[in-house]
């Protein structure tokens, strides 16, 4: 069973706790206008937010109140279009209005300032009359507007009440009105609240930066796997989203007259976020939707995205809210597939799950806290920093298992690769292997059908024989011993001659039916008639005697045949059966060259023995650690190559040894052929894939191909020398017994 790991907890514990600790302190409210901080202490809690009721005149710039000045919440009801109706040519939510508050100064001496964050507006700031701070123009109509947080610092109240006037102009958004309330506070922790927001923004950018790139890396550097990528391209739009929100630190980097820039970076960063975490969710789980859907839920936030970029400001911020519904189809999209995901249990799925939940709470975090127009605490931009490392850990081990699975595909490709051309090989070789096989098979059945002929003529003489003479006996054995020593068959020519000498001398010395004797004499092979034989030919039962030996020596000699040939045969399985051995494990052996070289011989034995001059030169090496059915496939390819160059009749030379390249030992296989050679034009292109000069349907062109594969597998090379009459194709193959070899392959 799984155990859920303790960090993501943790971490959303803490988020949980900062939460509440922002809730559980009640902060004074401003009541009919009026903000009563005489019992209240900066040093205790250094800022304060505005909430409460302000005085509102709509429609008008004014600094004191008028007949037409009433009581709104902020920030419960800060949207002023019920009370700013508007003009024939004006456009929604646009209009001016005046907010007005009056603050009792704390008894302590405290240096106040107020914190704006504004939301596409203009306004400006009195106290008592006295304008200190204004951000945008109240009374411009088309110059760029100001999208700074900006501090404004009071004037010294030395006791006496301040009455607050803030001029406010809408500009873009439909919305209108103080949306975010503005902070009251000590100005050095106002000031220092700014920073430290700053350097937090700084620090989650960084995280998601850094994140991202080594997903980048991984994309480029473990088989370009698209969900890393789309990893990679969340961060960065989500670090441009951090960086325009809060304390807007992007101004920082594009300068102080970019306010339209941060804005469509702002709404753009938004949109394309979502599409990029919908992608990178719908990467891992493609099985659990149809591509169609998710297309076309991308195609639909497509468009506000163009807008974003090319579209004006007051478009842009009057369709947001339509948008932020496609958005939150998107968002529902990928709670599904996640939620499909941890069900199955795969891979990563609590990771995956964990920091998803954590994500989806901070979000929503955000999201009541923007509904209740609030600033603090803002949640996400950590809530992401965790959401993208969690989502580093899962990556990296649903990476590690799908390149793992990759490997094993490919490695099971490439023995596939391997065994089809062996079958390939096979196809060639099938007349001469099924030729190998038969001839041992049918010198059995001769051998059989002999023995029986033999065993019957024999019981058909024992009747007129009798028994072997004691002295006799060991004549009896040292001829049927000389018959089946005899290693080679003489020719046609040199029996006849020794039949004519036999008949010759039997005829000297007084036999009648010479002829018939020296029959005799040569079946039993023997070349030369002892004196002693000759006594025995003479006995009355004599030509029986050697009868009964021929007949002894041809059933021995039969079954003699039975057993070279079943060797034979099951030699020759035996090699086809290694060689067609098909191991999905791909370990590594250690094994003699030589050896697999018989093996390969043993299946081409007949292509050789047609019309091909074979010479075999094998030095004493140290035995490989290699794949040795791979290897068996090289040793065909370029033997039989070797052969289809000279047309089945010529010259081969096979030769292994060990040499020294360059301080490194190798274990070395030369294939040698007095073929026409290979023309300089095509010596480049033999190895690449597909490229063969035989024939259509003669060839693959995978066989070089795949021989260097192989080779270079083992850290080998494979050398060319060719010329008229001479091809040498030379595999060097590292001995596995050198300490540099060694130390390559552990690194």
């Amino acid at each position: 069973m799984n155990r859920i790991p303790n960090l993501p907890i943790l971490c959303f514990v803490l988020l949980t706790s900062l939460f509440c600790y922002h809730l559980e302190l009640e902060p004074p409210l401003l009541i009919k206008g009026t903000l009563d901080l005489s019992d209240y202490s900066f040093h205790k809690k250094p800022t304060l937010p505005l909430a409460g009721e302000w005085k509102f005149t709509p429609g008008k710039l004014h600094l004191m109140e008028t007949g037409d000045t009433i009581f709104v919440t902020i920030p419960d009801t800060p949207h002023w279009n019920s009370y700013n109706p508007n003009h024939k040519d004006s456009e929604p939510g646009l209009g001016i209005g005046s907010y007005l508050i009056t603050i009792i100064p704390p008894k302590e001496k405290t240096n106040l300032a107020i914190d704006f964050t504004l939301v596409f507006s203009d306004c400006a700031i009195f106290q008592n009359g006295i304008q200190i701070g204004s951000i945008g123009n109240i009374y411009g109509k088309n110059e760029d507007f100001d999208r700074r947080p900006k501090q404004i610092n009071l004037l010294p109240a030395n006791g006496e009440p301040i009455q607050l006037t803030i001029l406010f102009r809408n500009r873009f958004y439909q919305a209108g009105g103080i949306r975010f309330l503005p902070i009251l506070g000590d100005t050095e922790s106002l000031a220092n609240d700014r920073d430290k927001e700053i350097f937090e923004q700084s620090l989650v950018v960084g995280g998601l930066l850094f994140l991202g790139l080594y997903q980048l890396g991984v994309f480029f550097t473990r088989g370009r796997i698209i969900g890393s990528l789309y990893f990679f391209l969340f961060c960065l739009v989500m670090a441009l989203q951090v960086l325009t929100t809060g304390a807007r630190s992007l101004f920082l980097l594009v300068g102080e007259n970019s306010s339209e820039l941060i804005f469509r970076i702002d709404f753009f960063s938004q949109y394309a976020g979502a599409i990029l975490g919908l992608l990178y969710f719908y990467s891992l789980t493609k099985e659990y939707i149809r591509s169609y859907f998710i297309y076309a839920l991308i195609g639909i936030i497509l468009f506000p995205i163009g807008i974003t970029i090319f579209g004006s400001i007051y478009t842009i911020s009057s369709l947001h809210l339509y948008v932020l519904m496609a958005v939150i189809t998107l968002f529902s999209t990928a709670i599904y597939l996640i939620v499909r995901y941890i069900r199955d249990r795969r891979d990563g799925y609590i990771y995956l799950g964990l920091s998803a939940i954590l994500l989806i709470g901070c979000a929503s975090n955000d999201i009541i806290l923007s509904l209740l127009h609030k600033t603090q605490p803002m949640l996400l931009a950590y809530g992401l920093l965790l959401f993208v490392f969690f989502q580093s850990l899962f990556l990296s081990k649903h990476i590690a298992n799908e390149i793992l699975t990759a490997e094993l595909n490919l490695k099971s490709a490439q023995y596939q690769l391997v065994q089809s051309e062996k079958l390939s090989s096979l196809g060639v070789m099938v007349a001469s292997v099924a030729h190998e096989i038969n001839s041992p098979l049918s010198a059995v059945i001769a051998s059989g059908e002999a023995i029986e002929e033999k065993i019957s003529e024999l019981f058909h003489y024992l009747p007129d024989s009798e028994p072997i003479p004691r002295d006799s006996f060991p004549i009896f054995l040292s001829i049927v011993d000389l018959a089946l020593a005899q290693k080679e068959s003489a020719s046609t020519k040199e029996t006849r001659q020794t039949k004519r000498n036999f008949t010759e001398y039997l005829e000297s010395i007084g036999f009648k039916d010479a002829e018939k004797n020296a029959d005799l004499f040569v079946s039993l092979g023997i070349k030369e008639i002892p004196e002693d034989w000759i006594q025995i030919l003479k006995n009355k039962n004599g030509k029986a005697f050697f009868a009964l030996a021929d007949k002894v020596v041809s059933v021995l000699q039969g079954t003699k045949t039975i057993h070279l040939a079943a060797n034979r045969a099951i030699k020759i399985t035996q090699s086809l059966k290694e060689f067609t051995h098909f191991d999905p494990k791909g370990e590594k052996q250690i094994i003699q060259i030589s050896r697999m070289m018989d093996i390969v011989l043993t299946i081409l034995n007949n292509s050789l023995k047609q019309g091909i001059e074979l010479t075999t030169e094998y030095e004493e090496t140290s035995a490989i650690e290699c794949y040795p059915d791979e290897l068996n496939q090289v040793w065909i390819n370029l033997i039989q190559n070797s052969i289809q160059s000279m047309n089945g009749k010529g010259k081969l030379k096979i030769k292994i040894g060990k040499t020294e390249i360059k301080n490194k030992h190798y274990v070395y296989v030369s294939i040698e052929d007095s073929g026409p050679g290979i023309p300089k034009e095509i010596q480049s292109k033999i190895f690449d894939p597909f490229f063969t000069t035989k024939p259509m349907g003669e060839g693959t062109g995978l066989g070089l191909y795949i021989t260097k594969q192989v080779i270079e597998k083992h850290l080998g090379m494979i050398q060319l020398n060719t010329k008229p009459g001479e091809t040498i194709f030379t595999v060097l193959l590292p001995d596995s017994n050198d300490s540099n070899t060694k130390a390559k392959e552990n690194r």
